[in-house]
């Protein structure tokens, strides 16, 4: 079996409704699309968290693939599925920006 190579993107927790989900996404690259993104995998609903260690954490939920087959991007089959997560940031240019990330607390943000 061949190692996959992963994703590059931000991991975002939210709830839709009343039901947690993760995303993985990226920043739109495509032209006149500045400031949105692009889910790169379909969401993990209900993630829990099974470890966590210096560099990273595995989580498991279920994951809904949508069935392209009917173009209508109807729900298809839904998976349990484990996320392994690198956990990989820029470094600050200066300290004043290391104290302002820092200083800022997480946030559930509620979803549409």
């Amino acid at each position: 079996m061949a190692a996959d190579a992963g994703f590059a993107g931000i991991v975002t927790m939210s709830m839709a409704g009343t039901t947690r989900q993760m995303t993985l996404s990226a920043p739109e690259t495509a032209e006149g699309t500045q400031g949105t993104t692009v889910l790169l995998l379909s969401p993990l609903y209900e993630p829990q968290l099974l470890s966590m260690h210096a560099d990273g954490m595995i989580v498991r939920g279920w994951q809904r693939v949508l069935n392209d087959r009917t173009g209508k991007n109807t729900p298809g089959a839904t998976y349990l599925q484990e996320w392994v997560l690198t956990l990989v940031a820029q470094r600050p240019a200066n300290m004043r920006e290391l104290n302002a990330v820092m200083a800022t607390p997480l946030q559930l943000v509620q979803g549409k």
